[in-house]
């Protein structure tokens, strides 16, 4: 005579584990995630100093390639305080 096995209990709410279950992944939801997502940024501010961020650093990674490291040094700098601004706006 086969056993019919219980079903798996959530540790959190006691209610039985569903296999087809799509809430955060098959995992309970009264869990904390393991990671939380950001919600992404909307802002036009942010946008155009990353841009900018981005243009700095490419035109420091073109001073390095010629050998003007001083040059080079100061625009990665540059664009760290943009990165901090960055998260400002």
């Amino acid at each position: 005579m086969a056993t019919r096995e219980k079903p798996k209990r959530c540790a959190v709410c006691l209610k039985a584990i569903d296999p087809n279950c799509d809430w955060k992944q098959g995992r309970c939801p009264h869990r904390t995630a393991m990671i939380e997502i950001q919600p992404k940024d909307t802002s036009k501010g942010h946008f155009y100093v990353s841009l900018v961020k981005s243009a700095i650093r490419i035109i420091a990674g073109v001073a390095l390639i010629n050998g003007e490291f001083i040059i080079a040094g100061g625009l990665l700098i540059l664009a760290e305080i943009l990165g901090v601004v960055e998260e400002l706006v």
